[in-house]
Order: C-alpha cells, then sequence, then structure tokens
C-alpha cells in the first residue's frame, strides 16, 4: 500500500489542485451574475442618493437666500442641477448666463450631478422641473426617475409641501431598501 507520509512526500498532486481549480472556476461562473447585478443595484442607489443631496441641498438653498431655487433635469445629456435662475443648463461651465451656480462667497460654484459615474443608469424627470419657492416654503412637486437597464427603479419625489424622499416601485422595494412609491 501507498502511502505519503510513508515515502516521505507532502503537498498536492497535480490532478487534485486541477480539481479544485475547476471547481472554484464553476463556482465563480455561477457567482458572475449575482455581483453584476449588486453592482447594478449600487450605482442606482448611488445614483438617487446624489440626486436626493442635490434637490435637498436646493431646497436650504432656498431658504438661505431667500430666493426660489429650480432644479433642472436634461435627460439628454444626464445631467441634474439647480440655480435661482429658471431652466439652468447644468452642462455650461460656470460663469456663464445660464449655468447651473450660484454664489458662494462671491464665487459662482457650479450645483450638479452628471452621469460620470453612473454608468447603466438612466435619469427622467417625470413632470416638469421642481421650483422650491422662498416665500411659503413649498414647492411645485415633480419627481426624478432613475432606471437600469436591468430593470431596477427608484424615484426621488419632490412633494407640494417641499418634501424630499426616495422611494421604489412595488417590485423593487424587497431588494432596494426603499419605502414603495
Amino acid at each position: 500500500m501507498y502511502s505519503k507520509q510513508a515515502s516521505g512526500q507532502q503537498g498536492f498532486t497535480l490532478v487534485e489542485l486541477l480539481i479544485v481549480i475547476a471547481i472554484i472556476a464553476i463556482l465563480l461562473s455561477l457567482a458572475a451574475p449575482s455581483f453584476n447585478e449588486f453592482f447594478e443595484k449600487n450605482r442606482l442607489k448611488r445614483a438617487a442618493e446624489e440626486v436626493y443631496g442635490l434637490v435637498t441641498k436646493a431646497r436650504a438653498e432656498t431658504v438661505i437666500r431667500d430666493a426660489d431655487m429650480t432644479v433642472a433635469v436634461d435627460t439628454a445629456t444626464w445631467c441634474l442641477g439647480y440655480a435661482a435662475t429658471p431652466g439652468c443648463d447644468c452642462t455650461l461651465a460656470v460663469g456663464e448666463a445660464a449655468s447651473c451656480s450660484v454664489s458662494v462667497a462671491g464665487t459662482p460654484v457650479l450645483q450638479v450631478v452628471d452621469a460620470s459615474s453612473f454608468s447603466g443608469v438612466d435619469i427622467d424627470n417625470g413632470s416638469n422641473d421642481s421650483t422650491f419657492m422662498s416665500v411659503q416654503g413649498t414647492a411645485d412637486g415633480g419627481n426624478i426617475h432613475l432606471k437600469t437597464d436591468g430593470g431596477w427603479e427608484l424615484k426621488v419625489i419632490v412633494s407640494g409641501m417641499g418634501r424630499v424622499r426616495i422611494c421604489a416601485p412595488v417590485d423593487s422595494t424587497s431588494t432596494m431598501g426603499y419605502a414603495e412609491c
């Protein structure tokens, strides 16, 4: 009878190593689609959080500056921004006439979220641009719809009272972790 210990040999044979590598390769090929879905959902969540943050910031700027702030969405270039002037164009550079910028300590600062780190996420404003009114502290409402190619969706909703929230359609709530729309 042949024994590894008796002969003084230690370690794995080439056949044993190849079998282990084959098993690992099969397991990884089965898990790869789950990783893609995981990354897709995280890109969508990050995009929704960035949009939510920008819209919330526009709401706060309305109160601080005592001026109406309009959040504009450009679906063609996947760009979202806000400014005191309605219809800001977030593709323009700081200082250009209709750029989405606000003055901070006398310097115009661009206030935008763009598609640079959200590949595979589409944006759509389900209604017109939202404006936060400084006089009453309300908004004209609206929503921004974010969707991936894989079918995951989130919405950033602005109510008429100026409340901003993120929600998920019914079929996405269990895996996205947000309340139902």
